[in-house]
Parts: structure tokens; sequence; C-alpha cells
């Protein structure tokens, strides 16, 4: 193997006795057979130029490691170091990997020959590989500057920012580095970028679930109000006497008077024509809801004479009394329908009770006692 250009300059600069000294070094290099020798080497012609991609095609079985059981040989590995530190500087990183990697599996190696080779690793754009032999190398000097530096550099290349950012920053409160300054910078100012696209993102999302929150509840409130229109819309078609418990029905079909009243129903001409006006008063219609009007009704007129004190309880009755009073007066004092022999209605607030069994007449034979009839409780 030739000896560099600039080795040779540099060793012609020594004086004659370190001259020969270096000389027979090189001579005894030259004669180890090793990964460094020429045969195993790429040809000079045709240098290996670094790759500007990053390669990641090897995996950790690529590297040599050291094994126990081929013993250990530190003059050896030293010899190794020797030669991979004399190609680095020439530039010949693939030959400088041969010799980090004899070295490393001459002897137990330390942390700065894994770092040491972790950079060569890097320099090729084995980026992977070049985190594995730091990591490897950390274990062995946690505060290792140059295998936290040569890592976040690589963690930089494969685009892992958070992980650079840590690495660069502790490497240079351990020991400051111009290119890891330019590294950190780098990786912040990345770390920035992402975090500002995160926030974006977030906000668009938070933003998409409150527009379809929103759509949400228009949705249940048009439905809501889609619902409330259906309800009135058939409210308005069973009409105002809609939920009066069928008492329009059962009028019906009564033509000429009810109980054999001829002529209608106490001044509502033609029978039941009348009733519509009834039923389309909105508290008559509210009241005939009302369960225990509808029953008094129901009552009422459900044929035969009614009842004179019935019909007082009823109208004294705080529900059933106003809706009463409120037919009355649409019948303009005439009586109420179903009421055969309630002649002139109630007019006047008191139905006149001289067509009933047991009114006013003085006749002592119906055998209703009258009022004289009663004990004088005094």
């Amino acid at each position: 193997m030739a000896t560099p250009q600039n080795v040779s300059d540099a060793i012609s600069k020594l004086d004659a006795a370190d001259q020969e000294i270096m000389k027979t070094y090189i001579a005894e290099l030259k004669g180890v057979e090793s990964p460094a020798t020429e045969t195993e080497m790429e040809p000079e012609s045709e240098p290996m130029q670094e790759d500007p991609s990053p390669s990641n095609d090897h995996d950790d079985d690529d590297l040599p490691r050291y094994d126990p059981s081929n013993g250990e040989d530190f003059d050896k590995a030293a010899t190794y170091k020797s030669a991979a530190a004399e190609m680095k500087s020439s530039g010949d990183y693939p030959a400088a990997l041969l010799n980090y990697n004899a070295a490393i599996t001459s002897a137990p190696p330390s942390a700065l020959l894994l770092a040491n080779r972790a950079d060569i690793l890097f320099r090729l754009n084995r980026y992977q590989n070049a985190v594995s032999d730091c990591d490897e190398a950390l274990t062995h000097n946690p505060d290792s500057a140059k295998a936290l530096r040569i890592r976040g550099r690589a963690l930089k290349e494969l685009g892992d920012y958070e992980r650079s950012r840590k690495d660069l920053a502790v490497s240079q409160q351990i020991d400051y580095d111009d290119g890891a300054a330019e590294d950190l910078k780098f990786v912040m100012d990345k770390m920035k970028e992402i975090e500002a696209d995160n926030v974006t993102k977030k906000l668009e999302e938070e933003e998409r679930k409150k527009k379809r929150s929103a759509e949400i509840r228009q949705a249940q409130e048009e439905a809501k109000m889609e619902q409330e229109a259906e309800d009135a819309r058939s409210r308005a078609a069973a009409g105002p006497g809609a939920g009066s418990g069928g008492m329009p029905g059962g009028m019906g079909g009564m033509p000429g008077g009810m109980g054999g009243m001829p002529g209608g129903m106490g001044g509502m001409p033609g029978g039941m024509g009348g009733m519509a006006d009834i039923l389309g008063d909105p508290e008559i219609a509210a009241g005939l809801r009302n369960p225990k009007v509808m029953a008094a009704m129901t009552q009422m007129m459900g044929g035969g004479s009614p009842d004179p004190s019935k019909i007082m309880e009823l109208m004294s009755d705080p529900e059933v009394g106003p809706v009463l009073q409120k037919i009355m007066g649409k019948f303009g004092g005439g009586g109420m329908p179903g009421m055969g022999g309630m002649g002139g209605g109630m007019g006047g607030g008191m139905p006149d009770m001289s067509g009933f069994p047991g009114g006013d007449d003085d006749d002592d034979d119906d055998g209703i006692p009258d009022l004289d009839d009663l004990p004088d409780l005094e």
C-alpha cells in the first residue's frame, strides 16, 4: 500500500531520527495482514465517494461486534485503530471502517472507539448503524459528548427531530461544538415548524368538531319544529272539538229536537245547527277536554230528567260550572240539549225546574217533599 502524499509530506518535515521511526512504523503497518491491506480495500483509482442520499440498507448484523470467545488482543486493536485514524484523515472512509471493525473485534471496545466507528458510519450515510454504535457507546459512558453529538446528527438525518434535539443539547452542555450548534439550530427550527403545524391541525380538528356539533343541534331543532308543526296540523284537521270524548258524535242524528221538543232544542232552530258555534268556542273546547267536565256532560245528556240538585252541584263546581255557564250562554237561556222538559233553559242563572218532576209546582202528589214539608230544626 503506497503511503499517502500528505503523510509523506508531513514525514519530510521531521528530523532524521523521527523520519526513521515513522518509516519503520509505516513499514510494519504494510506488513500486517489486516483489513487495511491494499487487496481488501477499494482501489485508489476509484475512491469511494459519499452518497448524498441516506443509505440505510444496512442493519446491525452488518457491523462486526466483539466476541469474548475469540479472546482479546489490545495491541492488535491499537494497531487497527491507528490505521483507521490514518484512513479517516485521508478521507478513505470505507478503509477506515474496515480497520475500526478489526479493532472492535480484537478486544472489548471503549466508548470512544465505538463513537469513532459511528462517526465513519455517519459519514458513509449509514445513519441507523451510527445510532446503534452510539447507543452501545453510551452504555459504557453516558456522558460521552461525541457519542451524543453523532447520535443527535444521525437522528436529525433520520427525521427524528425531538430525540435529535435532546442529544445535541446535552452534548453541547458537555463539550461545545460549532458544527453541533448549527445542527441544533436547524433541529430547533424544524421542531417549531412541526409544533406550529400540529397546532394548526388541532385547531382545524376542533373547528370541524364544533361545526359538526352545530349541524347536529340544528338538525335536532329542525326536527323538533317539524314535529310541532305536524302536531298542529293534526289538531287543526281534527277540528276545534277534537278530544272532547266523542260528544259531537253522540249528539248526531237527532233532528227536530231532543226528548220530544219539536222545533229544535231551546231556541236552536233546525236541531243541531248551533252545535258548531258551541264547539268552536276555544274556552268551551278546552273545558270539554277536562275528563271531569266530560263526565258531568255525559251524565247530564244521557237521557231522562236530570236531577236539579245535581245540576246545582255541578254549577258550583269550579271546573264544571264555568263550562256549563258558557254553554248555556250559547243557547241564549233556551236550555241545554239532552235536557228534555227544561223549557226556557237556564236563563238568568237558575234553570226553570217546572218541567221536571219535583219542580216548583204545587202538586204534592209527586212523592218529593217540598221545603215546607221539612221539619223545623230550630
